[in-house]
Order: C-alpha cells, then structure tokens, then sequence
C-alpha cells in the first residue's frame, strides 16, 4: 500500500509541470534554411511579452498558453503558400511573414533585432 501511494505520488508530482507547459520554451525555425541561416526564437521570451498567442498565431484565435490545441507550424502555410499569403522563402523584408510581423513588432517595442544577422545567426 505504501509503496503505490509512494509511486502514485511521485507520478503526480512529475506530471504537474507538463500540465502546465503546453508551448516549446525555445524553436528553431529552419524551414527555409537553404537561403539564411536557422533562427533560434525563444518562445517562452516571447509568451510572456506579448498581449495574446494570437499576436503570432493567427489562425488560432482565443489561444493562451494554458490552451492544449493543435498548432500548426508556420511553415504549414507559409513556406510554399497559396496566392496572396506571405511566403517564408521570400528574403524580402516586406514580403516574408516572420519579417512583416517580428520586424514590426520589434521596432514598435523598441526591442529586439531588426537586422538579418540580429536573428539569423551565423554558426560557429
């Protein structure tokens, strides 16, 4: 009896924090990596600045932290998009979603790189 109380407690214990944790703390994004280097995005950074996932999850309005929803990847419609959606190949800074948005968002926080090599990180 004591040993499954023991057990069943140490599984609650270490279940918790997942419960909790439904977004990656950091992503690479290396979808179109043939033309830039990978970007390394720390997402946990970012859950806590900005007013609400949708602000980057369009297509997931209503989405919070504590949501456990399927989200797609970016890459799902912007890497070779449809007609009239930004493409992720594009190295244009006004045609490529992620630059549209986290450029954007960057000089209206007056934080972060607004710069190619501020997020694409040349390897070592």
């Amino acid at each position: 009896m004591r040993k499954t109380l023991l057990a069943t407690s140490i599984i609650v214990i270490l279940s918790v924090p997942s419960a909790f944790a439904h977004h990656p703390d950091k992503v690479i994004i290396n979808a179109a990596a043939k033309k830039q280097a990978e970007v390394p995005f720390n997402h946990m950074k970012h859950v806590k600045r900005a007013k609400s996932c949708d602000t980057c999850h369009h297509m997931n309005k209503g989405l919070t932290a504590e949501t456990k929803a399927k989200v797609e990847k970016c890459s799902s419609c912007h890497l070779d998009p449809k007609p009239n959606v930004p493409g992720m190949r594009e190295m244009s800074l006004t045609k490529n979603p992620f630059h549209q948005a986290c450029i954007a968002c960057h000089k209206t926080q007056k934080k972060g790189p607004v710069a190619c090599t501020g997020c694409h990180l040349k390897k070592s």
